[in-house]
């Protein structure tokens, strides 16, 4: 087991750059499921707006959905990921920088997306992320994430039976909405889904006032 935190996101990092071509050909068409939670995430916030999905990727199929709508910035660690994402959606700002630390101004998006990633963000970095992307947001601006169902964390050496190791660190699904409340958001919408593994989808929004 990896004992520090940034020795835990280089795992991740290497992971992700090992695997990057692979992973995005496994990356399914958007379900309509889906769609429509990206729909309501952008429900009354201004065009102008731009929309920030952590652990973008290779961008495809969230980053370049949003691109369609709205300016998006994408923040990803992983290199060859950002490499690929360039090229699949070339309209959008790319990051290149650690989640847990990347920095922006209090209210700048309209909406904040964070699918199957959060999962690899150290426990103990989960519930300040959720400050900062609560500040991060407008007022009224959407939050969607994904969570995993059961707590856990360690070093799993098979990663998608695709032979690399990975990092992962979360909550079970209930302490990971009230760390949501507690960073002040209201949850709008929480969906179990299963394929591979079962996901919480969640749909939160920052109060108005």
């Amino acid at each position: 087991m990896r004992g520090t935190s940034e020795e835990r996101k280089r795992l991740v990092e290497a992971g992700y750059d090992r695997i990057a071509e692979r992973y995005l050909a496994s990356r399914d068409a958007l379900t309509p499921e889906t769609v429509a939670l990206l729909e309501r995430l952008l429900r009354g916030t201004p065009v102008e707006a731009p929309v920030l999905d952590l652990g973008c990727g290779a961008g495809v199929p969230v980053a370049r959905r949003l691109a369609q709508r709205r300016p998006v910035i994408g923040v990803d660690r992983s290199a060859r990921q950002l490499a690929l994402a360039r090229r699949l959606v070339p309209g959008a700002t790319l990051l290149r920088a650690d989640m847990a630390a990347v920095a922006f101004r209090p209210a700048t998006f309209g909406g904040v997306v964070a699918l199957s990633s959060i999962i690899h963000v150290p426990r103990p970095e989960q519930p300040p992320l959720l400050a900062r992307i609560h500040r991060w947001l407008r007022p009224g601006g959407g939050f969607l994430a994904t969570w995993a169902v059961a707590a856990w964390e360690g070093e799993d050496r098979d990663w998608l039976g695709w032979g690399t190791p990975m990092w992962r660190s979360h909550f079970d699904g209930a302490t990971n909405l009230a760390l949501l409340r507690e960073a002040g958001f209201s949850i709008e919408a929480a969906e179990l889904r299963s394929d591979s593994e079962r996901w919480l989808w969640v749909l939160a929004r920052k109060p108005e006032r």
